[in-house]
């Protein structure tokens, strides 16, 4: 009995935290973590309190999204097996298990520093809008994208910037890193509409790629990324970054090749297979390419202290 119950409590254990959709919290870990260091060190005891704080509140908002997407994602032969659209977890039971994540996280930050609440309720708000309605800003062309880019790229690395109480020291520090990031996440966001494009249409739901096309969609989420990656050539020329820092591109190139390739054939053939096998490609090659940058940042802020 009590080994069936064990191995009861370890499937629901599992049920739940399928949900969260840990996998797909790539990029915005790296947003709050590079933002963390971006400056200087926070204490530990500070960073990690509020690093639960920030997991707490991206796995409500997961969740959140597959409540109000479930009836699109059952149309969607790639997303029908999530826990909510194949029904293995109810959407009330999603709803109140999102509702406990988000009380858990503000807690947190209530206990840790009240000053960081604003902006926990602001990325909270900004991600529920992104599928609820009567915002469904997924909805609104153009403002669909951007309002990723903010909220995957933008406010995650200033929470994790508000740690090291640093956020107004150096503005346009702070903008030569940012910018990268919501370019990204934005370009991101467009490919997972390109893959999405026949159930959004069939759906109504009326994204940047379902008026402009899956072609256009694809062009702009490549230029977004390339102007990303050498973002660092233009603010060195510039002036605004010393040039020294620029091998580091050299060392994350060869990690990109295989996602160029990717995206290569997803300008080809803009399908759903080969939008899901460059965000595989991206997830495997970037999980280095997140750790080198997080490591090189986190020596500077060493040699500098």
């Amino acid at each position: 009995m009590k080994t069936f119950q064990m191995l009861y409590w370890f499937s629901t254990l599992v049920g739940f935290l399928k949900i969260t959709r840990v996998e797909s919290w790539l990029g915005w870990i790296f947003s709050f973590g590079f933002g963390s260091i971006f400056l200087s060190l926070p204490p530990p005891e500070r960073f990690l309190a509020v690093l639960f704080a920030f997991l707490f509140a991206t796995a409500s908002i997961f969740i959140l999204n597959q409540y109000f997407d479930r009836k699109e994602d059952q149309e969607n032969a790639f997303k029908s097996n999530m826990p909510v659209a194949s029904g293995r977890v109810a959407p009330r039971t999603a709803l109140i298990f999102s509702s406990l994540l988000i009380i858990l996280c503000l807690v947190l930050v209530i206990s840790v520093d009240a000053n960081l609440l604003s902006l926990f309720m602001i990325y909270l708000v900004f991600g529920t809008a992104y599928s609820a309605p009567p915002f469904r800003l997924k909805n609104v062309p153009v403002v669909d994208f951007i309002v990723s880019g903010i909220g995957a790229g933008f406010m995650p690395f200033l929470m994790g910037l508000e740690l090291t109480r640093k956020p107004s020291s150096d503005i346009s520090s702070i903008m030569l890193g940012v910018v990268p990031l919501i370019l990204i996440h934005s370009g991101g966001h467009i490919l997972q509409a390109v893959g999405d494009y026949e159930v959004d249409r069939k759906m109504g739901v009326h994204t940047f790629v379902v008026r402009y096309g899956k072609k256009k969609g694809a062009v702009v989420a490549g230029f977004m990324f390339l102007l990303a990656c050498f973002s660092p050539f233009i603010y060195s020329f510039l002036g605004l970054l010393s040039y020294k820092h620029l091998f580091m591109f050299f060392i994350l190139f060869p990690l990109s090749v295989p996602i160029i390739k990717r995206y290569a054939d997803v300008l080809k053939d803009p399908s759903t297979k080969n939008v899901i096998n460059m965000q595989k490609t991206a997830t495997k090659y970037g999980i280095i390419g997140v750790a080198v940058m997080l490591g090189y940042t986190l020596l500077l802020d060493i040699a500098s202290v």
